[in-house]
């Protein structure tokens, strides 16, 4: 019997941070960005996209959030962030 190799799975990358001095410092968004690279790369997984937002993480008409979930629906790809704060505040039932 022979196994199939495995298709690694695909990573889209949200970041987020809430005020525009956070956004423009870099600091909050890059130290995001390189704790999602990391996490990818010890999985064996494919970063494909990462898109950002600087706004409440309450509000989920986010255009860098909206863009990530639709990217998500590909077959494979999952949402990896840093923190669950990153993506949303709210929880859905």
């Amino acid at each position: 019997m022979r196994l199939r190799a495995k298709a690694p799975r695909l990573a889209v990358g949200p970041i987020r941070v809430s005020t525009a001095e956070q956004g423009n410092s870099g600091l909050g968004r890059e130290t995001q960005q390189a704790s999602i690279q990391s996490f990818v790369a010890i999985q064996g997984w494919t970063l494909i996209a990462e898109y950002s937002d600087i706004a409440s993480g309450k509000d989920d008409r986010r255009p860098g959030f909206q863009a990530a979930l639709a990217r998500c629906r590909q077959p494979d790809a999952v949402e990896m962030a840093e923190r669950i704060d990153c993506i949303t505040r709210r929880a859905h039932p």
